[in-house]
């Protein structure tokens, strides 16, 4: 086994780096409660109370990184302390990669630059482009137009509409939008029309079953939908056509208010319609740590289509994965043998260098560029919050709570695991492990667990 191969990327990797002053910390206690949604593919985590405060430490400023005083690891030392887990009986078709981001040196190189399907770790640059395309602050709107007696809602791609207010989830809601309706709308009955043209193209990707929808797993990709076009709150398969639920259920609740609702169809609103409701998502940066958090399939797609709709002017699966490209490549970091369909990962057509997603994380936690500040926040910590809650609760693993901050991947012969470790000397590293055809999802996600867990309890230098 090749430990630390001859194209080493450089092991001092430069990044192009925007100007601006320092940003945002990267919050490494726990932020988030977890609510993660029953279609993902990672683990489903349920809602809970706060979780403990993590053995790690709650802030890591940028400084911290780029000047830490802790002793650096040797190549020698982190392959020692890892290696022998890298195996192809448990890990199949595997390439791994560890950097210093306080040096930007390569700690350990198997196959770093060989492309795998990398599951929903490929959400990192949905994350990223995002944050660099989109603006951080804006928040996505659906609003109901109003002439004569015709009502449109249009929506906007916000894939966090809520029916109702939940607790502990901020969302935009059909019940507000209907309340401003009920307010600003004199007439006793409407006709309700829905309009989804923003996002155009097909509304599965290239490379996913038919029946992703129905397992569960991802709703048909529309720019209107509500509680992520599930048949009924709280269920798992979805509908066929998200926008057109969405609109079936404004219409119920607009009947509750004393409407009558004499038709619901696709449409337009005409022309001089006038504003009549209004609802607001999170904002871009809130989005963002909440997809990766939570590895929510749903809102990793409305972000690509949004992405490819702003670098490239069409709101579809094909534009999106070209400004996911695009922007990673204007990061600076390596993209030889990218391969980007969609924005969640679901594609078994997604090809990422784990060496991608490392440099990537490199430049996160040196806030190189200060906008990308929620990827770090966003990510799961092991043992506590998102996919990584019911992980390194025990065994061989468990000391590493809370010191580990990864991103999961999990699909059909597939497992990833992205993230940030602080080391037994309080170094910070950077790790990517992505697993192909392996024999056991199971085994090979404990392997993943250990490997990072092993870079936790090591002094390597």
């Amino acid at each position: 086994m090749r430990a630390q191969g001859r194209r080493d990327h450089g092991r001092r990797f430069s990044a192009v780096r925007r100007a601006g002053g320092v940003g945002l910390v990267i919050v490494l206690g726990l932020m988030f409660s977890s609510i993660e949604p029953a279609a993902s593919v990672d683990n489903v985590v349920a809602p809970g109370s706060s979780p403990p405060d993590s053995p790690a430490p709650s802030v890591l400023t940028p400084t911290a990184v780029a000047n830490s005083t802790a002793p650096a690891p040797s190549p020698t030392g982190i392959q020692r302390a890892v290696t022998p887990l890298l195996k192809a009986t448990t890990l199949g078709q595997f390439s791994a990669v560890v950097i210093d981001p306080a040096t930007e040196t390569v700690l350990l190189d198997v196959r770093a630059g060989r492309p795998r399907t990398p599951a929903s770790t490929l959400k990192l640059l949905t994350a990223s482009a995002a944050l660099s395309v989109l603006d951080p602050g804006e928040r996505l709107a659906t609003v109901v137009l109003s002439k004569d007696t015709t009502l449109t809602v249009v929506g906007g791609g916000d894939a966090t509409l809520a029916r109702k207010e939940q607790p502990g989830i901020e969302a935009a809601t059909l019940e507000s939008l209907a309340d401003q309706v009920e307010q600003n709308v004199a007439a006793n009955a409407v006709d309700l029309q829905y309009d989804d043209s923003l996002f155009t193209g097909p509304v599965l990707a290239p490379g996913w079953p038919s029946s992703f929808p129905l397992d569960g797993v991802v709703a048909p990709v529309t720019a209107l939908m509500v509680d992520q076009g599930r048949v009924r709150p709280g269920a798992a398969s979805r509908v066929d056509n998200p926008s057109r639920q969405a609109a079936q259920v404004l219409a119920g609740l607009l009947k509750k208010r004393g409407l009558t609702v004499t038709m619901v169809g696709k449409g337009k609103a005409p022309e001089g319609a006038t504003e009549v409701g209004r609802v607001e998502s999170p904002t871009i940066r809130d989005l963002v740590e909440r997809m990766l958090t939570d590895s929510e399939n749903d809102l990793a797609e409305a972000l690509g289509h949004l992405i490819g709709g702003r670098a490239n002017g069409k709101f579809t699966f094909a534009s999106g994965a070209k400004g996911v490209q695009a922007s990673a490549a204007k990061l600076g970091i390596a993209v030889d043998g990218l391969s980007v369909v969609d924005g969640s990962g679901l594609s078994g057509r997604d090809k990422v260098p784990p060496i991608t997603l490392a440099q990537l994380l490199v430049s996160v936690s040196r806030q190189s560029d200060p906008a990308l500040w929620p990827v770090g926040s966003g990510l799961p910590v092991a043992g506590f919050t998102g996919t990584l809650s019911d992980r390194y609760k025990a065994g061989l693993t468990a000391d590493a709570a809370g010191y580990v901050r990864a991103k999961t991947g999990t699909l059909s012969g597939v497992v990833g695991l992205a993230g940030t470790v602080k080391d037994l000397d309080g170094r910070v590293l950077v790790f990517a492990v992505l697993a192909n055809d392996v024999p056991s999802l199971e085994v090979a996600r404990d392997t993943l667990d250990q490997f990072a867990s092993r870079l936790a309890k090591c002094g390597c230098s």
